[in-house]
């Protein structure tokens, strides 16, 4: 189960980010906590990505293998959907990070709040579901 303990390391770093990213979102507008700022923007796209890749290899394998062929396809045509939307939004969380780092961000507080808290809570019921596939064996 080296793979699987793989998936679950990059569970543990995005879970990680996600924290920071609340913490970042709760000081706003107060304080900008400009290294997990920096520490985010860096790393969530490309560890997104590599849960991503883990996902495909472990889980998705697993889905086909346990399920009917359709049931077990549309399932993984919706998570590959979440994906696609969620690499997205990293790369938008990260851009707006990056502008606050130099102090010239168009959005509102309010506006990166709710994005940042959007992107985080979405993640976490993402990673949750995940789990629960692997651990009821699809």
């Amino acid at each position: 189960m080296p793979e699987q303990n793989a998936l679950e390391e990059g569970y543990q770093s995005l879970l990680g980010l996600c924290d920071r990213l609340e913490a970042i979102a709760d000081s706003l507008p107060r304080r900008i906590d400009t290294a997990s700022c920096r520490v985010v923007a860096e790393r969530l796209s490309s560890t997104l990505l590599t849960v991503h890749r883990l996902e495909d290899e472990i889980l998705f394998p697993a889905i086909t293998a346990a399920r009917c062929r359709d049931d077990g396809q549309r399932l993984i045509e919706r998570l590959r959907d979440e994906h696609r939307h969620d690499g997205k939004a990293a790369e938008q969380v990260a851009r707006v990070l990056n502008e606050l780092l130099h102090g010239r961000s168009p959005h509102s507080w309010e506006a990166i709040g709710y994005m940042l808290r959007a992107f985080f809570e979405t993640v976490r019921r993402h990673v949750a579901t995940e789990r629960l596939l692997l651990a009821e064996r699809i």
